[in-house]
């Protein structure tokens, strides 16, 4: 029986070691190395499942229900992140987030749609099925019974989630951990419900294109900017 237990383990763990390890493959790019990870980690969940409930994807949800869910927490956190939390990162790290890779989108409405598109697919759907529903179903797998078992996911969750993000400079890592650590605790408290971290995702980098389209991306350095003068 604990070999049973332990070679479920190992399979758990390789099965999602080389899931994540294709986001770094040099062979695919953007935004069709997500599509071929959710594609695989869909077939994966329902071969072993039978549906894809063990990510996160329940079907008995209430549409209005998740809609309001992310509006809100949306609506709540992301003026915490955007004026407490990454200007304090910034001003611990003594340097801004790199955003310069989304300047040359102001203006340009057909990119816009173009990347808001594939965003939405990739990292919106694409990130939250890999970091928060497959990550949690395996690491359930892997990782014994302990009294902080969610919280150490929880954790594993954004260490991964984050390290992709390395472009942006160490405040653009430490902001992702941190969003990271949201996410996957959203993921947890409502009950490993993936349809609200979508949602919740999409919004937040919603936002974020909408600005570099507008050319607004400085909004994201207004409280740096004034916590730099007062202090």
């Amino acid at each position: 029986m604990k070999r049973h237990f332990a070679v479920k383990r190992l399979l758990a763990l390789i099965q999602f070691s080389l899931v994540y390890l294709f986001v770094f493959n040099p062979w695919s790019s953007f935004p069709y190395t997500f599509v071929i990870i959710t594609v695989t980690i869909l077939l994966v969940s329902y071969l072993y499942d039978g549906s894809f409930k063990g990510v996160g994807f329940k079907s008995d949800e209430n549409i209005f229900f998740i809609l309001r869910t992310s509006v809100l927490l949306f609506l709540i956190s992301e003026p915490i992140f955007d004026f407490i939390i990454q200007p304090l990162i910034n001003k611990f790290t003594g340097e801004v987030v790199d955003y310069t890779s989304f300047q040359s989108l102001a203006g340009d409405l057909s990119r816009f749609i173009k990347l808001l598109s594939n965003v939405l697919l990739s990292a919106a759907i694409g990130e939250e099925v890999l970091f928060r529903g497959f990550l949690f179903r395996q690491f359930n797998q892997i990782l014994p019974e302990f009294k902080f078992k969610n919280q150490t996911i929880i954790l594993i969750s954004a260490i991964l989630f984050s390290l992709p993000h390395w472009y942006q400079g160490l405040s653009g890592l430490l902001m992702t951990f941190i969003f990271g650590l949201f996410f996957a605790s959203v993921f947890v408290i409502y009950k490993y419900n993936l349809w609200i971290t979508i949602v919740l995702h999409a919004l937040v980098d919603s936002l974020f294109l909408w600005l570099a389209y507008n050319n607004h991306l400085g909004y994201y350095n207004y409280a740096y900017q004034w916590l730099c003068r007062y202090w």
